[in-house]
């Protein structure tokens, strides 16, 4: 044993010496010769005392720099590296071979690469249009792997219905955004909050004002609101701008009390900043810490995300600090004083009522046919000398068949708000791991030819006709599912409702013209791209139906109840008239 020891540690040197003198003896042969005579005195010496004449020898041969001669610690750590990467070697095996057994269990999905599953398919523009054609391919329900993280699409609204209604205590946790949800907003962001005691603690809070019961009480400011936009459209046919006002000034005033007149006020430029950051932020495969969130440990100057996220935060908070204390300084009553003692009162998206305003819009001029209908409708049940209600919502059947045709046509979240699972599950013969994402695809359930005929197309009457209504009532929620549906969306319907009457009403929706008088065409499939999607720009124009209607619309705005601390003490007191728990 102690001879091959002896032979092994030879050659080792040889191959040194060797390496070495082709290194740095210019003649080549001369290395071959010098290292078959050093080996030939490495063995004679090996039949002495090799221990005494070795250390010596090798001595020799530095001091005349033949060669690097390795000594035990080097060995052990040529061994140790050795080691290192046999393990490494090993565990990545071992990983592979765990995601071939646990994909076998997930649903089906399109094939993944060892290590990095679908990472390398991950869709930047569109991608709700490549999971649909996932859908339709793999079906209704379906898995892939981006990274580390696993993730169940469902594009069947039974499905999604089976899942995240009927088993709420698994599926209403929200997936871990690194980026958005600890950098940007430091895990306060209500949207991505995960289910936990302080989430419910503010579901609890937000009951009493955003009940179907408190949604009636907010008519007035609905009211005057609506009225100035139709006002707003008689000089200018800036829509996306009254919209965008509109909505703004909406949420502003039932938040902190403080209506916006012009849609030029700072703080509405502020929060479209924080809006356009936080959508950037949410992006799905922008970010590489979303997909190896271990890489959130790196320092800031090796993260470069964490400064833009810190930059992004300031900016956020620095606008919530200063209308928090604009709404604490008015006389009126609003969100903010009844929610005090909470840092998150703004819980309706000015920009989702807006974009679903804009939508109803590119319809308008998509699809002029339902707007005759809508107009017979409103001439009939409202007539032409006062504006339509709420009150008038039962006797206008095709207005409400709109509104639900505008939320189905065109989502401002195509692709679903993602959920996560609080503990696995299996549904359909598949597991559904722990902390999965949860991707209700709104896009493929919306255009699901089983469930709609004609799908792409906008069709109010897919609403009234009551042969369609079984499989309707299977039909996705406009505003989420289970636990996670949205608390606002009494408030937004009412809003719907009442603005497409009214614009309806009092206004004809045509294209705008180009030089040549010739129709701007408009593109109604044409959208961007991210967390949050809306039409590209396009242009409309908005025409009074008589100047009747124009008249009409002038003495609304002009006899209107301005006074906004006088409208919101109104509403409180209408919400303790109805037995509702006001505090402020």
């Amino acid at each position: 044993m102690e001879n091959l020891a002896a032979d092994c540690r030879n050659e080792l040197i040889g191959h040194c010496i060797q390496s070495d003198v082709f290194k740095n003896t210019p003649n080549a042969p001369i290395g071959f010769n010098l290292k078959a005579e050093l080996l030939c005195h490495l063995r004679i010496m090996n039949t002495f005392q090799w221990s005494n004449r070795r250390d010596s020898y090798i001595k020799h041969l530095r001091n005349y720099r033949l060669c690097w001669i390795p000594n035990s610690s080097n060995i052990r750590s040529i061994m140790s590296a050795n080691l290192i990467a046999w393990l490494i070697s090993g565990l990545l095996l071992l990983r592979i071979l765990y995601e071939r057994i646990r994909d076998r269990r997930l649903p089906p999905g399109p094939a993944r690469l060892p290590l990095i599953g679908n990472l390398h398919q991950a869709p930047t523009n569109l991608p709700w249009v490549t999971y649909q054609r996932w859908i339709k391919q793999y079906g209704p329900i379906i898995s892939a792997q981006f990274g580390s993280n696993t993730v169940i699409f469902i594009g069947d609204a039974t499905i999604a219905r089976s899942l995240l209604d009927k088993r709420g205590d698994i599926y209403s946790d929200r997936p871990r955004m690194v980026m958005a949800g600890e950098n940007l907003t430091k895990g306060i962001h209500l949207l991505l909050r995960r289910y936990n005691e302080r989430y419910k603690l503010h579901q609890r809070l937000d009951a009493p004002v955003l009940s179907l019961r408190a949604s009636k009480t907010y008519y007035p400011l609905q009211d005057l609101e609506s009225k100035q936009l139709l006002f707003d459209f008689l000089p200018t046919n800036d829509f996306k701008k009254v919209y965008e006002r509109y909505a703004a000034s909406l949420v502003y005033s039932l938040v902190y009390g403080t209506r916006l007149h012009t849609g030029n006020e700072w703080m509405l430029k502020h929060a479209h900043q924080v809006q356009d950051n936080f959508a950037y932020a949410a992006r799905v495969g922008t970010w590489i810490v979303d997909a190896i969130p271990i890489l959130n440990y790196l320092p800031s100057t090796l993260a470069p995300w964490k400064k833009t996220a810190e930059k992004f935060y300031q900016i956020e908070k620095e606008l919530h600090l200063n209308n928090m204390q604009t709404a604490l300084a008015t006389k009126g009553w609003n969100w903010t004083k009844e929610f005090s003692k909470s840092k998150e009162a703004a819980l309706m998206s000015h920009i989702e009522l807006a974009y679903n305003m804009r939508m109803f819009t590119l319809a308008t001029l998509a699809y002029p046919e339902f707007v005759i209908k809508a107009q017979k409708e409103l001439d009939s049940v409202v007539g032409p000398d006062r504006l339509p209600t709420l009150d008038d919502e039962p006797n206008l059947p095709y207005i409400s068949a709109i509104v639900k045709e505008s939320l189905r046509w065109r989502s401002i979240a195509p692709g679903g708000v993602p959920h996560a699972t609080l503990t696995a599950d299996e549904y359909m013969g598949y597991q559904i791991p722990k902390g999965a994402t949860i991707v209700w695809l709104y896009w493929a359930m919306a255009l699901d030819e089983n469930t709609f005929d004609r799908p792409l197309e906008f069709l109010p009457e897919r609403w009234l006709d009551r042969s369609e209504n079984e499989k309707k009532c299977q039909f996705v929620s406009f505003f989420g599912y289970g636990r996670r549906l949205c608390t606002g969306r009494h408030i937004a319907k009412n809003s719907l409702f009442l603005l497409m009457a009214r614009i309806l009403w009092g206004f004809d929706v045509r294209h705008a013209v180009d030089e040549d008088g010739k129709p701007k065409e408009v593109d109604d499939l044409n959208m961007t791209s991210g967390f949050v999607s809306s039409p590209v720009p396009f242009e409309a124009v908005f025409e009074p139906r008589s100047v009747h209607h124009k008249e009409v619309i002038e003495s609304n705005w002009r006899n209107a109840e301005k006074d906004i601390d006088m409208i919101m003490n109104s509403i409180r007191d209408k919400q303790i008239s109805v037995g509702l728990k006001v505090q402020a």
